[in-house]
């Protein structure tokens, strides 16, 4: 059980790598780095895009032992990404991100078993309370630090595999859906420099969580929902 747990959590990070890997190379044949775009310090983008299906476990154990986890599938969700980032090279960059994004729940499992009734899960009664956890009042707030690589090429394209660190937190109407955590995001950002100063940008990746939970109630882990953005920015 625990290898298949870990191959589960490494899978959405092969592709990731593997993509970016492949993508990389063949960009490198394409032609020579662009000595202006080199020169950018700063980056700023607002993004607009979507969280993809994906599933979320929850459990009263810190190992996510089966008889205890249940697995929550989300619906496509609208997300709101912005993004700063410094260059410290042409190749180099770090950078600050915040995500938002309204969750919606598709269905919530246990033991591969619909537990879901009407708009929400109700999970039981204790301290004085029913623990509840609704279907379509769940917010995701995130800030993240992120080290980029940067590739630039055809004189006015940039790609930026991506790798994010940071912290999340949710918010709802019920205190059992409202949790903390540790997150690892992963993605590849693509600019296309519409002028000097100007580009439109587009991102894939991964949202992930390896650590967190509800207060009193349970932890919480995701492998990685996977995400695109479309947006635009501008250079300083």
């Amino acid at each position: 059980m625990k290898k298949n747990i870990k191959i589960k959590l490494l899978q959405p990070i092969v592709y990731y790598l593997f993509f970016n890997i492949v993508f990389i190379c063949f960009l490198n044949t394409m032609s020579a780095y662009s000595q202006d775009l080199s020169n950018k310090k700063l980056e700023i983008s607002i993004n607009g895009g979507a969280l993809l299906s994906g599933k979320v476990e929850g459990s009263y154990h810190i190992n996510f032992e089966p008889d205890s986890t249940i697995e929550i599938r989300n619906k496509v969700s609208p997300l709101i990404k912005i993004v700063a980032d410094y260059n410290l090279t042409s190749r180099f960059s770090i950078g600050l991100n915040i995500n938002y994004a309204k969750f919606n729940i598709d269905d919530i499992l246990y033991k591969g078993k619909s537990i879901k009734k009407g708009d929400e899960v109700y999970l039981g009664t204790w301290d004085g309370r029913k623990h509840i956890i609704p279907f379509d009042d769940i917010k995701m707030f995130e800030i993240n630090a992120s080290v980029k690589w940067r590739f630039i090429f055809n004189n006015n394209m940039v790609l930026k595999p991506c790798l994010y660190i940071g912290f999340r937190k949710t918010f709802s109407s019920s205190l059992d859906a409202e949790e903390k955590g540790v997150v690892i995001n992963y993605n590849a950002e693509y600019q296309y420099y519409l002028t000097h100063k100007y580009f439109l940008i587009a991102d894939f990746g991964f949202i992930s969580q390896p650590y967190g939970g509800v207060e009193d109630v349970g932890y919480v882990r995701s492998s990685g929902v996977s995400y695109f953005t479309l947006g635009l920015g501008i250079a300083l």
